[in-house]
C-alpha cells in the first residue's frame, strides 16, 4: 500500500512540473503581442538653447518605429507624433528629435516631460520613458 502512496505522490509532482513548463514555453513564443512592439533607448543625451531642445540617442524597436510627445502638466506642447525608422527591425539605430517649446512655458511651474514609448496594435501605450526638459534660465 505504501509503495502505491509513494507512485501517486510522485506522479503528482511530475504532472505539476510537466504543465509549468508549457506555461514558459507560451510566454516566449513568438506570438507574445508584447514583444513585438518593444522599443529600448540608450544613450539619450538631451541639449537645450533658448526654446528649443535637440534629443539624440539609440533606438531598438522590433517594428521599426516609436512614438513621442510633449507635454507640460496637463497641457500637451507637442502632439503624437510617430519616428519611422529606416533599417532592420530589432537593431540598434540612432536617432534625432527636434522641437521647440512656447514661451508661456517658461513662466509654468511644470516641468516639460518628453515622452517616447511603442505601441501595441490595439493603441496602448508600451515601455514609456519619460524626459524632463529643463527650462530654467
Amino acid at each position: 500500500m505504501k509503495k502505491y502512496l509513494v507512485a501517486v505522490i510522485f506522479l503528482f509532482i511530475l504532472v505539476g512540473c510537466g504543465n509549468d513548463s508549457e506555461t514558459n514555453e507560451q510566454a516566449k513564443s513568438p506570438d507574445n503581442t508584447e514583444a513585438q512592439y518593444t522599443v529600448v533607448f540608450r544613450g539619450l543625451d538631451l541639449q537645450t538653447e533658448a526654446n528649443t531642445y535637440t534629443l539624440t540617442g539609440e533606438v531598438r524597436a522590433e517594428n521599426e518605429q516609436f512614438y513621442y510627445h510633449l507635454e507640460q502638466g496637463d497641457e500637451e506642447l507637442h502632439p503624437e507624433t510617430v519616428y519611422e525608422l529606416e533599417g532592420e527591425p530589432g537593431v540598434w539605430q540612432s536617432f534625432e528629435i527636434t522641437g521647440e517649446i512656447p514661451e508661456s512655458s517658461f513662466e509654468k511651474e511644470e516641468t516639460p516631460i518628453l515622452t517616447l514609448y511603442g505601441k501595441s496594435p490595439d493603441g496602448e501605450v508600451l515601455h514609456p520613458n519619460f524626459i524632463p526638459i529643463d527650462i530654467t534660465e
